[in-house]
């Protein structure tokens, strides 16, 4: 579209070019300390020629002048990426590891630099630890046989590794990337990788797990002659060249690093799909294919940049790096226009926010379609569009100047229309403000579930959210059961003898946090609410006496959304010593109804214990907990 020359229109034009996929380039970032000089490679730049991005350039411009802004006059931070190389007890580095892996690296920052150059940022890569223009590698060697490491393994490793360097250097501090002398050929040729292979971290800290091979070497991207096969995690056996496997194992390197650096999954926006693959999308197979003529270039996404902008190894600043957030939306209103989803809101913070960023997926996130957008005066407009209709995952993330990111969650469905349900998400959204605000004891919590707040609930559902959040912050007080005159009666609500739990402390009628574990305040099973359960993480044990009035006990009984899926739980309900129901194993999105004849009971226990020797995530609850005449 042709822009009018009309000031007015002008202006609209820009504001849309910053939200909407426009952007660009900081001031002037310094390049971080440290950083290797380009080694020869030119890091992508001959396919980079045909990815130029007008509009990504003027996004990421214009949330580098508010990064640069709040790192002005700050002394310059001297991070930069440990590499380590970790080796198990038995065994021994593999060959030419120290000048291939220095190849390797070298090869992952240019892939960096350019990818972030190509969208305005001024660096020279990855801040790479260095001594006499070498790659400093951290030699560890483990405490355990090869044979005891595999793909899980690395919380373990990384255990291991902060025992061995304490003195060296602060892990909780630190940016890692990890190499793993853990693969082996078989007698039929073919590799064996039993070595961790994934990344986590913030602005803070991060580890990138990554698997070290003989054949692992960006000289041989272009090597389609030689084959090889290979067993590891995904792949039972996979058969492939030389040149494929590079990509795969060198790819996989960068995205488990973006990771590291507190990348998310993010396949980009539509927009950007003419360019490529996005590296955090499902490029991580793909890394320099158009060498050796497997496929398009990898690159990075608008969004993967936009974040990266304010990453300390990029500012070359530590301010604010160890600072809490306090990061909250102050306002948020989802609408529809004809079929796309509008998102307005305000963003505050202790650290200034610059940007916000929609990721939308179904089943998978390493498909998330992105809609970044940077903040003006705190403020931002979204449009989610051309998506069909369905279960969405949607993602809110608010980007802050220090590097830090907050992120909020929503499930997006479309109606009969096939239009987004906008009502669904602003339920979603005044639930979530209370919520947030009940669990971080906010000032302003009480007014979010306050008779007005509730009276302007968007549907009943809400309100009926917002009263139990209320209850929390002023709960009633117990009933005893011996006064009670109607034919039924919530355990929940009633005194109990004894109470105790397996984690956290006892609740009523909601989940138990405080102000380090806040996993959640509402009861609920397989997506459904419940307003009256009893929390009874196991092992727990709630004791109520009865008296021999009820003829009967009856709830629902499961472990609370959320559970990871190692937990499980047996629940088990006593009269009077005597075992009256004994529940399956039950994991997270199962549940049971329970009906027990308590004729003559004088005291009642309700029982949850771990399901497999341990209780791990065994976030029991026993939703509507009810006595009967």
């Amino acid at each position: 579209m042709k822009p009018s020359h009309t000031p007015g229109v002008l202006l609209v034009f820009f504001v849309w070019l910053l939200c909407f996929g426009a952007k660009p380039s900081l001031a002037n970032p310094p390049i971080s300390p440290g950083t290797s000089a380009n080694n020869g490679n030119d890091g992508g730049s001959q396919s980079s020629a045909n990815l130029a991005d007008p509009a990504g350039r003027l996004l990421i411009e214009s949330a580098e002048r508010m990064i640069a802004a709040y790192h002005a006059g700050q002394p310059p931070a001297s991070n930069v990426l440990r590499v380590i190389y970790f080796v198990p007890k038995d065994g021994d580095p593999l060959p030419d590891y120290a000048t291939r892996l220095d190849r390797v690296v070298n090869d992952v920052s240019d892939f960096y630099r350019a990818g972030l150059q190509r969208l305005g940022i001024k660096t020279a890569g990855l801040p790479l630890e260095r001594q006499g223009g070498k790659l400093v590698l951290h030699l560890v060697r483990g405490q355990l046989p090869a044979s005891e490491y595999d793909y899980d393994s690395g919380a373990q490793a990384a255990r291991e590794i902060q025992s061995a360097l304490k003195g060296t250097m602060e892990i909780d501090r630190e940016h890692l990337l990890v190499f793993y002398a853990l693969c082996h050929r078989e007698a039929d040729g073919h590799y064996v990788f039993n070595a961790p292979y994934y990344g986590s971290g913030s602005q803070q800290n991060g580890i990138c797990h990554a698997a070290d091979c003989e054949l692992l070497d960006p000289l041989r991207l272009t090597d389609t002659n030689q084959s090889m096969v290979f067993t590891e995690h995904y792949y039972s056996r996979m058969a492939t060249s030389v040149a494929r496997f590079n990509s795969m194992y060198l790819g996989g390197t960068a995205h488990e690093l973006g990771h590291a650096l507190g990348l998310p999954h993010d396949d980009g926006g539509e927009a950007e799909k003419a360019f490529g693959i996005s590296l955090m999308g499902e490029g991580n197979d793909n890394y320099r294919e158009e060498l050796w003529g497997g496929g398009p270039p990898v690159y990075f996404s608008r969004s993967s940049v936009l974040q990266l902008a304010s990453q300390p190894f990029f500012t070359g600043s530590d301010r604010g790096r160890w600072a809490k957030l306090k990061s909250t939306f102050k306002s948020l209103q989802f609408s529809t226009v004809n079929d796309t989803l509008k998102i307005q809101g305000v963003v505050t913070g202790a650290i200034p926010a610059y940007a916000v960023i929609a990721y939308v997926w179904t089943s998978d996130d390493h498909q998330a379609q992105t809609f970044p957008c940077v903040l003006q005066a705190g403020a931002f407009t979204l449009n989610v569009g051309g998506l069909r209709p369905g279960n969405w995952h949607l993602k809110l993330s608010r980007l802050h100047v220090n590097g830090g990111t907050a992120d909020q969650e929503f499930d997006l469905r479309y109606d009969a229309q096939a239009r987004p349900d906008a009502a669904a998400l602003n339920e979603d959204w005044i639930v979530s403000r209370a919520k947030d605000a009940v669990m971080q004891h906010q000032p302003a919590a009480l007014q979010y579930v306050d008779d007005s707040a509730i009276a302007a609930a968007p549907t009943p559902g809400a309100a009926r959210k917002l009263r139990l959040l209320r209850s929390v912050l002023e709960p009633a007080t117990p009933f005893d059961l011996a006064t009670v005159t109607s034919d039924t009666a919530y355990l929940s609500d009633a005194r109990w003898d004894d109470a105790q739990v397996g984690w956290g402390q006892v609740a009523r009628n909601h989940f138990w946090f405080d102000e380090n574990i806040q996993d959640g305040v509402l009861l609920l099973l397989g997506g459904q609410f419940y307003d009256k359960g009893l929390y009874a993480h196991s092992p727990a044990r709630y004791v109520f006496p009865v008296a021999g009035k009820w003829h009967t006990f009856t709830a629902t009984i499961g472990l609370r959304d959320g559970a990871a899926l190692e937990g499980s739980a047996i629940f088990t309900v006593r009269g009077d010593g005597r075992e009256l129901y004994r529940s399956r194993i039950l994991r997270v999105g199962e549940r049971e109804d329970v009906n027990v004849d308590i004729s003559s009971v004088k005291k009642l226990e309700l029982l949850t214990e771990g399901g497999e020797g341990h209780n791990h995530h065994s976030w029991a609850i026993w939703a509507e907990p009810k006595v009967l005449r």
